[in-house]
């Protein structure tokens, strides 16, 4: 009887079975591979290009302020807002040029990559704006991204010498296809200025009315003395996109009062993460 030593078949079988457990493994690789290749981010376009879109900003909110006197503008103050597209760089060739797209309705602003490196942008409107920043290189290939920027509003509203105040406006609807505030801040004061060696000083009574679309919100009755003064505290939250109207409303005498309302307009904090420039430490 002829013998058959198995022991030299083993090492063959072995052997199929690891080549089979690596090319599962090699397909298994190759397949996660093209799931990520596939995965997108909504806010940038770059994924497939020659472009490396690099970025860098301090702020992606602030506040814009208005102060009115007597009917009139007196100041008034933007939120300025720099981005540095220097960083970007393309594996097809030079950087041709930046571009902004603020989301306030103004146009795309394009600067030359061989003039500088930076856009800068004023904004002077109120809401929560998605901006588009982006790259352009000489073979055509093109990246950008988007980031939401919030911008709130403080308006000084002041008027003197009166005895009939002025309506005073207030506009919350954001200068963008974006969600309305969440809040009117305002803290308002009358002055009953002293007459001078108190003679013909009287007491002035004095109300709030803060009216919007089907709303009115009233203070009570206040009743300021000579050479004093009186204060309203209000947050209206949830004020829709609509023109409010604030009022003050005297009665009892002629006396002339000064009138200074400071009102806020604020929305959620929604704004995108800052992206400064890493530093040495960082």
């Amino acid at each position: 009887m002829v013998g058959i030593d198995l022991s030299t078949q083993t090492p063959h079988m072995v052997f199929m079975g690891n080549v089979a457990k690596r090319a599962v493994l090699l397909s298994l690789l190759i397949a996660s591979a093209c799931l990520a290749g596939c995965t997108s981010d909504d806010d940038s376009s770059d994924d497939d290009s020659a472009i490396d879109l690099v970025i860098y900003y301090d702020a992606t909110s602030g506040m814009i302020q208005e102060n009115i006197q007597n009917g009139q503008q007196v100041s008034f103050s933007g939120v300025e807002l720099t981005f540095d597209y220097a960083y970007t760089n393309s594996a097809d060739g030079n950087i041709e040029s930046y571009y902004f797209e603020a989301g306030d309705g103004s146009s795309r602003i394009t600067v030359q990559a061989n003039d500088t490196g930076e856009i800068t942008y004023n904004y002077a409107t109120h809401g929560l704006f998605t901006a588009v920043l982006g790259a352009i290189d000489e073979a055509g290939n093109e990246a950008n991204e988007s980031i939401t920027i919030r911008i709130d509003k403080r308006i000084l509203w002041g008027q003197s010498g009166t005895d009939n105040p002025s309506t005073m406006t207030i506009d919350t609807s954001p200068d963008c296809e974006c969600d309305a505030p969440t809040k009117i801040a305002i803290d308002s004061t009358v002055e009953n200025p002293p007459n001078g060696f108190g003679i013909g000083a009287d007491t002035v009574s004095v109300k709030w009315i803060l009216t919007g679309e089907g709303v009115q919100r009233e203070s009570g009755q206040e009743q300021i003395a000579d050479g004093q003064n009186a204060q309203w505290l209000h947050d209206e939250f949830n004020p829709s996109k609509q023109t409010w109207s604030l009022d003050v409303e005297l009665t009892g005498n002629d006396e002339q009062v000064n009138v200074d309302h400071d009102v806020t307009i604020t929305y959620n904090d929604e704004e995108s993460k800052p992206n400064p420039l890493p530093t040495q430490e960082q």
